[in-house]
């Protein structure tokens, strides 16, 4: 009770306000009260929903709401199918200096009466700070609250936690938008997540560890702290979601116009082989975003993906066919929608096929989709956020002191097919082995891995010939998958049962790399101990390299890598290689180089001289002198400005910018001939609506281009060092990230000596 007054109070707070400090992404810091005096006003439940569309065939149902629930951000079911959720209304402010502690909390929302709606509630954990997500694990609850991972245990069954213990410490707390998130239980039996640019920077297992934004694992049991910490892949920018196929494909998004990513080869590869390069891709295809709110306020990427969140597949039954694993729902709380992407294989990897517009898009202002995934019923919860502000906090204030910012309005929604058969609800107990199995062949894969969760994190290595029979059923679906087959092979790994000790169980897998589900032969590869030489000997044996399906090649090829060193792998990837179409397969060519590095002993020198090749030539930067002239420029902190509208430099000298970026997105600085300001800006801007952008920094390949920094992230710096045009005039220079380039330029005046 104590918390629900605290949040009426806040309230209270925040309805007397009545200077406007910022209103959306698209108003400046510091707007005069007269540019904002007809803001929307926010809807009832039931008058937002009236303001919603959905898809013929599809409707939508409240769930829980307001005063029961307040601003939810993250969620998550239990394995008794009961709905968890994070409410943070601290979110997204600062919490620099500030001492644990605050009004957010873990809420338990149960439908008793199975009349699907929440009707009871239950506060598991209080008293946290800006937590962000949160997943189940041997019997706790991991939530990330930067700077901490946090692991809660509920001790005596009342559902309220009793310990509460820090088990990993490191995370940024520079920008609440960019911390960790997504956390989430794996299909190989590990704990996944990503983090934004705020990064992270600690010690891990007693190394000291720093990264940027990107996707990491680690393993399930935190009890003792983080252990088997692993960095996977870099992205470009802020990172807010991630998502796994019933086949364990992997994607995520960025809130900065790369709303979809394929994760096609994982870090380690790379410096296993000493070949640095990016195991990630943009697979998105378009830039809009379609929204049906008359107005739409966004800072940058205007119109598109600026603040693109979740990127959870359609992974049960209940839906028409053509979104079963091949559906992903990216919410775009600034748009007021959930984006439908569709995905499709492309070789080993996957594109974005063409623009599947929304699944559920709102004309209320007030709409925020934070969150969208599957549910154990089948169906699309969504939580709303409810927010007329969506963005950051103007820095120096509090979420009080901004008149956009709800402090207490929260929605939670299902979007039902009308036609559509629910999940049945299953009963599952560790106790009960029989439901275990049952899970285990459930349609939503919510169950399956809930099941594999419980069976493995229990060590119930009793099931394993149950597994084995589920294994052994060569079977597919409707779409060519056998989920059960596909998670009894995880859960035979998760048991420790393929470690060679257990011949049968290690026959069983190593049949499965003929299975008719390549998506089971996918899992074959990565769950078998290819560092054994007869399991090498094996996965050779059996063809995989030369599978029809390219994702198998692809984890063929990976798994090889960290085989050991036989002529006889060495002549299978040659011949790999020597396929056309691996060549020309983007992830496919990577591994095969990669492989080729860590083999070279079993290669001749010709062959490795050819692959070496395929990594990409080496940096030629032109070498400069002395620099005369060091000159730093810095982006102003919550502006879109640059701190110096103009600098003077001798025409003909060597000059050194130092461009440093306190800001909470990323810029470049980028140096344009005289007169072509605009030229570039339409560049930069026709460039962000193409897959590559990010690849090319957001830099248009133009000759009015002449000197830039790659994206620089916040808190972060970049030197750029040239040497000036003989000609004497006014060079512009600017930012090229979308948007940003119409208030972010200035000058470099270029004088005689």
């Amino acid at each position: 009770m104590n918390g629900y007054l605290l949040r009426i109070s806040n309230l209270l707070c925040f309805l007397c306000l009545g200077h406007l400090l910022a209103f959306g992404a698209g108003r400046p810091v510091g707007a005069h009260p007269s540019d904002t005096t007809h803001l929307p006003e926010p809807q009832s439940p039931f008058a937002s929903m009236q303001l919603a569309q959905v898809p013929a065939g599809f409707r939508l149902e409240l769930f829980a709401q307001e005063p029961d629930i307040g601003k939810p951000i993250a969620m998550n079911w239990d394995e008794q199918g009961r709905l968890w959720i994070i409410e943070t209304v601290a979110y997204p402010n600062s919490i620099r200096g500030q001492a644990d502690g605050g009004d957010d909390r873990i809420l338990i929302c149960a439908d008793t009466d199975g009349d699907g709606k929440a009707d009871e509630f239950t506060v598991f954990a209080d008293g946290l700070t800006i937590p962000t997500s949160f997943t189940f694990t041997h019997g706790g609850v991991l939530v990330a609250q930067a700077p901490h991972f946090l692991f809660l245990k509920d001790l005596d069954g009342d559902d309220v936690a009793d310990t509460r213990e820090v088990v990993m410490t490191g995370w940024g707390v520079f920008d609440t938008h960019a911390g960790p998130s997504n956390l989430q239980y794996g299909i190989d039996n590990k704990l996944w997540g990503t983090v934004g640019y705020s990064g992270f920077e600690g010690d891990i297992e007693g190394e000291a560890v720093s990264f940027g934004q990107g996707i990491f694992r680690f393993d399930t049991d935190v009890a003792e702290g983080v252990r088997d910490f692993e960095y996977l892949a870099p992205m470009s920018n802020n990172t807010w979601g991630l998502g796994f196929s019933e086949e364990f494909d992997v994607f995520a998004s960025c809130t900065n116009n790369e709303h979809s990513v394929f994760l096609g080869i994982p870090d380690r590869y790379f410096r296993a082989a000493g070949l640095p390069d990016r195991g990630t891709e943009n697979i998105a295809a378009h830039y809009q975003i379609h929204p049906i709110v008359d107005d739409l306020h966004q800072l940058d990427v205007k119109g598109g993906f600026t603040a693109a969140t979740g990127h959870h597949l359609y992974t049960a039954r209940s839906f028409p066919s053509e979104y079963w694993n091949t559906t992903a729902f990216i919410c775009e709380p600034t748009g007021r929608l959930i984006h439908r992407h569709i995905l499709q294989q492309d070789g080993s990897g996957f594109v974005e096929l063409g623009d599947g517009k929304n699944i559920l898009a709102s004309s209320d202002n007030w709409f925020t989709p934070v969150e969208a995934k599957v549910g154990p019923d089948g169906a699309l919860w969504v939580l709303d956020w409810y927010n007329l502000l969506v963005q950051h906090t103007p820095e120096g204030q509090d979420a009080t002191q901004s008149a956009g910012r709800d402090l207490f309005r929260g929605r939670i929604y299902r979007l039902v097919h009308e036609q559509g058969k629910a999940t049945a609800m299953l009963d599952v107990s560790a106790d009960d082995t029989a439901s275990l199995l049952q899970a285990l062949q459930s349609d939503n894969m919510f169950w399956r891995l809930t099941a594999q969760r419980l069976i493995v994190q229990h060590q119930l290595d009793g099931l394993a010939d149950e597994l084995v029979n589920l294994i052994q059923q060569d079977t597919v679906d409707a779409i060519n998958t056998n989920g059960p087959a596909l998670h009894a092979i995880w859960t035979l790994a998760g048991l420790g049962l393929l470690d060679g000790n257990y011949p049968q169980y290690l026959d069983a897998v190593t049949g499965a790399l003929n299975h008719k589900a390549a998506g089971v032969r996918k899992a074959a590869i990565q769950a078998l101990p290819v560092s054994k030489p007869a399991v090498a000997e094996a996965l050779l044996a059996s063809g995989v390299l030369e599978d029809p399906d390219k994702r198998v090649r692809l984890a063929a090829c990976l798994a090889l890598m960290e085989a050991e060193g036989t002529v006889e792998i060495g002549a299978a990837i040659f011949r790999a290689a020597d396929q056309g179409e691996n060549a020309n397969d983007k992830w496919m060519a990577k591994a095969l180089a990669l492989a080729t590095r860590v083999h070279h002993r079993v290669f001749s020198a010709a062959y490795a001289s050819h692959f070496d090749s395929v990594a990409g030539p080496a940096s030629d930067e032109k070498e400069v002198g002395t620099v005369d002239q060091v000159i730093q420029v810095r982006a102003q902190l919550g502006k879109l400005l640059y701190d110096k509208p103009s600098f003077v430099v001798k025409a003909g000298s060597t000059v050194t910018i130092v461009f440093s970026n306190p800001n909470y997105m990323q810029h470049n600085l980028v140096i344009v001939k005289p007169g072509t300001l605009d030229r570039v800006r339409d560049a930069a801007e026709r460039l962000a609506r193409e897959r590559q952008a990010p690849e090319h920094q957001y830099i248009p390949d133009t000759e009015d281009v002449l000197f830039a920094t790659a994206l620089v992230d916040p808190n972060r710096r970049a030197e750029l060092t040239f040497v000036v045009p003989s000609s004497p005039g006014s060079y512009p220079f600017l930012c090229t990230f979308p948007g940003q380039g119409e208030t972010m330029y200035g000058t470099m005046e270029v004088v005689a000596e």
